[in-house]
């Protein structure tokens, strides 16, 4: 039981919960990150919200929630799963409000479903947008990248739904954990020697951030692809095998060389989606880049020689604790909790 939490930001993905509580002074008292694959089934949920209503015995909590869940092909449509995910989570104690772009944070007991569909990074934007004049956010999840910009204080995205948002350079189907490694590149090129990916889910990008050691313990919470170890010998035999090829220890070298060539690309493809995003609404070359996922870190290093780039916690109210920062990897929650503070 956590007696000091007064707000609650869940955010329900297809594959993971992220729950954040801020207590009244609007520090971060709960971090919780959970495998929650909804392709299995509804039971994931179902027990996770249960776990949910333990949290405290104070059902006057405030307990803000946003979701990309339905887009999991568990569900017929995006508007049935979503409709299907509200109905689960009215079975949570707290006092609830779903988040949507046209209401924020309601209460309202019948909703525009189209309003709350995969509108989690919405939520950072609607956040941050009162905090920084100009800002481009680049939250690198598991899954994803998504980009808000922020202009004179007005969220500037174009699109809304995720076809809308990968065609106009606003959301990048790539993140630190979950894509598959084909899913980066089908090649590679090193000193004139391009190696070819096989199309099969051998390894994904868990296993690049396992060799290169950039991922830690407490993120690298799902099933890899032959559902072995979460080693980096492990990694490596399933990355050689993506290849075409069985892990030798001679192969090391060269394993490690390919691990260095996928992470690099998949930040040049972000990297390339923020330049263009530059481009297309004018921002000035200081204009700060603020990072926020659990590829933060991972991004923030290729980027700080060249960018003006900060961690989102530092525009964001609370004592910078150790539990703030982690907080930062699952920034549509914490921006719900915070938004729910500030809607009171």
């Amino acid at each position: 039981m956590n007696s000091q939490t007064k707000f609650l930001g869940i955010d329900i993905g297809g594959a993971h919960l992220k729950i954040i509580g801020l207590d009244k002074k609007m520090n971060v008292s709960i971090v919780k990150y959970k495998s929650c694959p909804l392709w299995e089934g509804l039971g994931n949920l179902k027990k996770e919200i249960q776990l949910i209503n333990t949290i405290s015995k104070d059902k006057n909590i405030k307990c803000g929630i946003t979701m990309t869940g339905e887009l999991c092909d568990f569900f017929k449509t995006r508007i049935d799963g979503a409709k299907i995910i509200h109905e689960l989570c009215k079975k949570i104690k707290f006092e609830k409000y779903f988040y949507s772009t046209s209401e924020g944070l309601s209460k309202q007991k019948t909703l525009n479903f189209n309003d709350i569909i995969s509108m989690n990074w919405y939520a950072i934007g609607d956040l941050l947008k009162k905090i920084v004049k100009d800002t481009i956010i680049i939250d690198f999840g598991s899954t994803t990248t998504d980009f808000i910009c922020i202009k004179n204080y007005k969220i500037m995205n174009t699109g809304r739904d995720d076809f809308s948002r990968i065609n106009n350079f606003e959301l990048v189907y790539s993140g630190l954990t979950r894509t598959p490694t084909f899913g980066i590149t089908r090649s590679i090129k090193i000193k004139n020697h391009e190696y070819r990916i096989i199309p099969e889910f051998f390894s994904d990008s868990s296993d690049v951030y396992r060799i290169l050691g950039m991922i830690t313990k407490s993120l690298d919470i799902d099933e890899v692809a032959d559902k072995s170890k979460k080693t980096a010998r492990e990694s490596m035999a399933r990355l050689a095998r993506s290849f075409g090829f069985d892990f030798k220890t001679k192969n090391k070298r060269l394993i490690g060389k390919l691990a260095q060539k996928l992470s690099q690309i998949q930040i040049e493809e972000i990297l390339t989606n923020l330049n263009y995003l530059y481009n297309k609404f004018q921002y000035d070359k200081d204009t700060p880049i603020i990072l926020a996922g659990i590829g933060q870190d991972v991004l923030y290093n290729n980027m700080k020689k060249k960018y003006n780039v900060s961690m989102i916690t530092q525009y964001l109210p609370g004592k910078n604790t150790k539990l703030k920062h982690v907080s930062s990897y699952h920034a549509p929650a914490l921006c719900i909790a915070n938004l729910l503070r500030d809607s009171q």
